[in-house]
């Protein structure tokens, strides 16, 4: 169980990271992140927390795309 705790706080860890250039602004987004882990927050089957887990993950993914998108607009917008 103890390798599970560490994954879910290296990845709340990691999306509040990506949370501060959030384009609604970190609050919003620290906000909405805690929500969810603390909504979460009492479930012990190991299964669950993997389905969490990998939920997260993607939401990750889908920011990460997000500032992708954002600068490649940027670049394109400069250099057409």
């Amino acid at each position: 169980m103890s390798t599970l705790r560490y994954k879910v706080l290296n990845t709340y860890k990691e999306l509040l990271f990506l949370g501060k250039s959030y384009p609604l602004g970190y609050t919003y987004f620290r906000t909405r992140c805690h929500a969810a882990f603390s909504k979460a927050a009492g479930i012990t089957d190991e299964a669950e927390i993997e389905k969490k887990l990998a939920l997260a993950e993607y939401v990750k993914k889908e920011i990460e795309m997000l500032y992708y998108l954002k600068k490649y607009r940027a670049i394109k917008k400069r250099y057409e």
